[in-house]
């Protein structure tokens, strides 16, 4: 019986770990929806010598890229804002562009506003207003990130998010193995895991389910065991029933929930003679 109780312990250290990490897991998941939600707040932080993605609907009355009106670029060319290509929406159709922010080496901190209109003079398209903010370096956009895990460490949370997931799934999945485990070395040694008890007159009765319960019998003698293997003493079945042993232990033998009870050597050869 004591053999087998590395199972139990590392069934309760690999469940403790995955329930650590996984909930790890969705600090970070919070943490990075935080900074991607509540951070940025529209504006695009960059850092010199970079480039950024980005797309738009095409200005009123114009159908081409040669006809767009960029403003706000500085006159040393250090932040420019090219458009690419023109191409059909995805979603709800009608022509849209995609393009680059660039910025430059040597460009200055600050915050900077571009737009793209057309030379008609028609009314603003706020979703063609870019907000830009150059920071010095890497480690100052960190600084000022929304993400705690970003300022912190300097990666991306969602790194975080998906390793301590992945984590939790490997150490809930050897969680499930020990648990197996210790329920094939219970079978094997004609035990079973005690899950409901209350106390009567002449000791504690507790039940449990114990293999070969159809070969057990009232009067039959059983040791009550802690998980971790020490023994606690005794106890008599006192019934069988669909599937379910019910045994009665003395006062003195301090059970509880998760003890395991097994059936003595003795009993089994005592009813292995009866049965002969």
């Amino acid at each position: 019986m004591a053999a087998g109780t590395r199972y139990v312990l590392w069934q309760k250290r690999t469940g403790t770990l995955a329930m650590v990490l996984l909930v790890g897991a969705l600090l970070s998941l919070a943490d990075a929806l935080v900074g991607g939600l509540g951070g940025s707040r529209g504006i695009i932080a960059l850092v010199p010598d970079t480039q950024y993605q980005i797309s738009g609907p095409m200005p009123p009355r114009t159908d081409a890229i040669k006809d767009f009106v960029i403003e706000g670029q500085p006159r040393d060319g250090s932040l420019r804002l090219l458009p690419e290509a023109v191409f059909s929406g995805y979603w709800l159709g009608g022509n849209m562009w995609r393009g680059l922010i660039v910025v430059a080496p040597d460009a200055q901190p600050g915050n900077y506003i571009l737009t793209v209109t057309d030379r008609f003079g028609e009314r603003q398209n706020p979703s063609l207003v870019f907000k830009v903010r150059i920071w010095p370096d890497q480690a100052a956009l960190h600084a000022h990130s929304a993400s705690f895990l970003t300022r912190k460490t300097g990666n991306n949370p969602y790194l975080f998010t998906v390793g301590l997931a992945i984590g939790g799934v490997l150490a809930g999945g050897a969680n499930v193995l020990c648990g197996r485990l210790w329920a094939r070395h219970l079978r094997t040694h004609h035990c079973g895991e005690i899950y409901a008890l209350h106390r009567t007159d002449q000791g504690t009765e507790v039940a449990c389910e114990l293999p070969g319960s159809d070969l057990l019998g009232p009067g039959m003698e059983a040791a009550i065991y802690r998980a971790t293997g020490e023994l606690l003493g005794t106890a008599q079945i006192i019934r069988c029933e669909n599937g379910e042993v019910r045994l009665e232990a003395k006062d003195a033998v301090a059970v509880r929930p998760g003890d395991i009870a097994c059936v003595a050597p003795k009993s089994t050869k005592v009813a292995s003679q009866e049965d002969h």
